[in-house]
């Protein structure tokens, strides 16, 4: 796996699961936390963002439970739970006392919920373009919305599958290089990540029919209560969770500011990776105009 120099690349035990992360810079922690796709894992999903926030912060983006080089134990379930608290043992394997966080997508999600769940350990939250924040809201798919799901359930091992899958999260398809495909199918063929996505599956099967695990992925009483800063970005050409979907996050979550990135999809933070870094050290350092944001 090539890298940016400054990068480095390490291992941290989390309760017992053998983790991997990248890490590069000093001063303030900022952890960034991927998505669920075939082949996601920490520096595919942020190495657009290294050279913008590791001059100024230590940056540290994680292969969350079951995904990149990160062990996956046969017994888990891989509830989005199970992810959370993954990303809390992994803050305090690092013994990192308030952090930032910054996923996308799924990712998102496990960001909110952490903070929810220790609101006292966040000091600033930012979210890219998340379905899964939508559904813990409340918000459902219609049918022509789930094409994106499709291309990912329906992702069989190939190079030709995987470059569609992100066809369907990479607005600008330039960025799409064979390499990157390459290295998200070896990603997603190492050992264990079939049961994970059998795993997964079934979890969220569960969640129409299991009221305990539906209220517990539920964020809408408890996000729009944060009061710490927040910011989300979505990308205008999003095909896989539609802008529409933060159309109707904006009136549920007044107190999270918003940007729209004209030509971004899912990925903004690599779609207009420029933009994305300004409005990110923007927010991270306190000098975004809320109401500039929001508009």
């Amino acid at each position: 796996m090539q890298m940016d120099k400054g990068v480095l690349s390490n291992y941290v035990n989390v309760n017992g699961i053998r983790t991997h992360f990248v890490e590069a810079g000093q001063g303030d922690p900022i952890i960034l936390v991927h998505g669920a796709g075939p082949g996601a894992f920490g520096w595919a999903g942020w190495r657009q963002a290294f050279p913008a926030l590791a001059p100024h912060y230590h940056v540290y983006a994680i292969d969350t439970l079951g995904f990149g080089y990160t062990d996956k134990p046969a017994h888990m379930t891989y509830s989005d739970q199970d992810s959370v608290d993954h990303l809390g043992g992994f803050i305090d394997a690092l013994c990192l006392d308030k952090v930032n966080l910054l996923g996308n997508s799924r990712g998102a999600y496990m960001c909110a919920k952490y903070t929810c769940d220790h609101p006292d350990r966040v000091n600033r939250l930012l979210m890219v373009s998340s379905g899964s924040i939508a559904a813990a809201m409340g918000i459902e798919r219609e049918e022509k919305q789930k094409d994106g799901l499709k291309q990912l359930q329906g992702y069989d091992g190939t190079p030709e599958a995987m470059r569609k899958f992100m066809m369907k999260i990479v607005h600008d398809h330039s960025k799409i290089t064979d390499e990157l495909v390459e290295l998200r199918v070896k990603m997603a063929a190492l050992p264990g990540f079939d049961h994970v996505q059998k795993m997964q599956k079934k979890y969220r099967d569960s969640l129409a029919g299991n009221p305990n695990e539906r209220q517990r992925f539920e964020l809408k009483h408890r996000l729009p209560a944060l009061t710490i800063p927040m910011h989300m970005v979505w990308g205008a050409k999003d095909s896989f969770a539609p802008p529409e979907f933060a159309d109707r996050l904006r009136a549920l979550l007044p107190n999270v500011s918003f940007d729209m990135l004209p030509n971004s999809g899912h990925q903004a933070q690599n779609d207009e990776s420029d933009k994305f870094n300004e409005i990110a050290l923007a927010f991270f350092r306190g000098q975004m105009d809320r109401k500039s944001a929001a508009a």
